[in-house]
């Protein structure tokens, strides 16, 4: 394999102005790091910036050559870029050098796409072994990148990056392409890398916007953080030690406390898979009228705050333009489940309970905005099912409770009452997904605070594919092809494809899927149409999208997001409306 070590900036020019006329490079960094469990993309600095052709590899070594940054923006700017993990390139490019790729080709996201949900290792070691049978030496990843002279087998070893890319990029396009899908892809990615599949093209181009979300980071009232914090770790200290000294019992241990509620409080527990009493919070739910109960719930529920408020008080980093301000900058998942769903951690933002929600303000001088997709779960199913029943009542503009309630209970849609519609959320949000009537009745209770009987739950579980007949055949359907093979792959509207082998899972996946797919097409949409804006998304939680920008470009923020929420959801939902909302607030616990 052959490389160029580049170290000064004549060598740097001449070589930039081979790779001119290229499409496509392939791109890779190595990072001086000081932590390696906790790295740092705004003070860490890029050493070496590999670029390869499918001919030629280059080595940059930033440190030797202090232009870098102007040198390689024009060519990584407007170029397509292939490489492993863009998104923590991208971010080091952005902090370290104002350099931000747009599009691109992620080998580790089209793996990901690519195992249909198949518990399979992503990283470049695995994925080179799996489709090059390139079997990589990763010993100097961690190496010390820092020092003045870099030994050769580190260089070495960077540039091998970059053929393994070269190698495993054309197999991984051909699968994706080989994949039949609804839609086809358009727009950069297409012209750009030749990709076919839509899926593809939405998740590579949500790969810089992504970067983008966590180097912005969420912003939080730092006052507000402390002072909720101090008060929630004095409450906890109070409770604990007033239910210790009046039951004499650790409330944070799971046997002793099952021993006490059984024996000294007289509830019954249900037992685990393993035999033990279950003391969690679901169990209690009908013991909740006791005072007992109720101190050891709130007492829990105040650990949880209090264990959120220090993880996300270890997290925080100070705006540089808001002494009030700090922000938390959480590291994104992007396809952190086999439906596409991203998942959130050091901190967790997509698990803040509602009380928390507050601390999330905008900094001076800018709004928040608050959007989701309405019932979008349901008007998915409703197309994917191509239910008519449920199609129609979204088409005369009803709200999918009270409707189903009104089905179910014989009532008219104006006489439902709040509790009916309850009732009502939770039969569509699990019938839909296919639990049984007893799994039901637990569900009513535990997740919507509803009480009904098995004989109800049965006779709710009728109604409802008695009336949703779309539901009912999609149901029967799949349980007759999972009752023929052992596992079936099932897709969602965009064709996303997951294999399942459990019932729940191939009627909960496409929908969630669909939900997922629409979500990041909209973050895309978004991303493009705000052009030089200064609004930016700072967080994503499922349906939700939170967006801060200046306050005197709110509205047009506001508009500009909304427009790509239509135009994501009008790609996937052909025959039911969609609906979302869109709200300019003070904080993001308003809604």
């Amino acid at each position: 394999m052959k490389f160029e070590y580049i170290k000064s900036t004549e060598e740097a020019k001449e070589v930039l102005d081979k790779l001119e006329k290229e499409k496509y490079l392939y791109l890779d960094t190595e990072v001086a790091v000081k932590n390696f469990n906790n790295i740092d993309f705004f003070n860490d600095k890029i050493r070496l910036v590999q670029i390869g052709t499918d001919k030629d590899i280059f080595v940059f070594d930033a440190f030797f050559i202090p232009e870098i940054g102007n040198l390689l923006k024009p060519i990584l700017e407007n170029k397509g870029i292939i490489g492993h993990n863009l998104k923590f390139d991208i971010k080091f490019l952005k902090t370290n050098f104002d350099i931000f790729p747009k599009v691109v080709f992620d080998t580790m996201i089209a793996s990901q796409i690519l195992s249909e949900g198949k518990d399979e290792r992503h990283s470049l070691l695995a994925v080179s072994m799996r489709e090059a049978e390139l079997k990589l030496d990763k010993s100097q990843q961690k190496s010390p990148w820092h020092l003045e002279s870099l030994t050769h087998e580190q260089i070495e070893y960077s540039a091998k990056d970059i053929e393994a890319l070269r190698q495993i990029f054309p197999s991984l396009k051909e699968k994706l392409n080989g994949i039949p899908t609804p839609h086809k892809s358009t727009g950069k990615v297409k012209e750009i890398f030749g990709i076919e599949n839509a899926v593809a093209a939405v998740e590579f181009t949500f790969v810089p916007q992504l970067a983008l979300i966590e180097l912005k980071g969420m912003p939080v009232d730092k006052n507000l953080l402390k002072n909720m914090l101090t008060e929630t770790q004095s409450k906890y200290q109070r409770m604990y030690i007033e239910f210790v000294r009046n039951y004499g019992v650790d409330p944070f241990s799971p046997a002793k406390v099952a021993n006490w509620l059984v024996n000294k409080v007289g509830v019954t527990l249900p037992k685990t898979q393993k035999g033990a009493l279950s003391s969690q919070d679901k169990a209690l739910k009908k013991y909740e009228h006791l005072k007992e109960v109720q101190q050891l719930m709130e007492i829990r529920t105040t650990k949880k705050l209090l264990d959120k408020l220090k993880e996300l008080n270890e997290h925080i980093r100070q705006d540089p333009f808001d002494s009030k301000t700090v922000r938390i900058h959480s590291s994104f998942r992007q396809i952190g489940a086999p439906t596409g769903r991203m998942s959130s951690s050091k901190p967790n933002l997509q698990n803040i309970p509602p009380e928390l929600r507050i601390l999330f303000r905008p900094s001076k001088g800018y709004s928040m905005i608050v959007a989701d997709y309405s019932q979008i779960e349901l008007r998915i199913a409703a197309e994917y099912t191509n239910d008519e029943v449920m199609i129609n009542a979204f088409k005369e503009g009803k709200d999918l409770h009270r409707f189903t309630a009104s089905l179910i209970t014989g009532k008219t849609y104006e006489e439902i009452t709040k509790e009916e519609r309850q009732l009502a959320k939770a039969i569509n949000f699990g019938l839909i997904y296919g639990i049984s009537p007893r799994s039901l009745m637990e569900y009513a209770r535990n997740n919507y605070g509803v009480d009904i009987s098995l004989k109800e739950a049965q006779d709710f579980h009728d109604k409802f594919f008695e009336h949703y007949r779309g539901f009912k055949k999609w149901h029967e359907e799949t349980k007759e092809k999972l009752s023929k093979h052992r596992q079936i792959t099932v897709q969602s509207l965009l064709g996303r494809r997951m294999k399942v082998s459990r019932f729940t899972d191939a009627v909960n996946y496409p929908i969630q899927a669909t939900g997922s797919d629409m979500l990041k097409m909209a973050v895309n949409f978004f991303g493009i149409l705000k052009k030089d804006l200064d609004a930016y998304i700072v967080n994503l939680v499922h349906d939700e999208i939170i967006v801060e920008a200046k306050e005197d470009i709110t509205v047009q923020a506001k508009n500009i997001l909304e427009e790509s929420m239509k135009k994501a959801g009008k790609i996937l939902l052909k025959k039911v409306p969609i609906e979302y909302e869109a709200n300019i607030v003070k904080n993001w616990a308003e809604k």
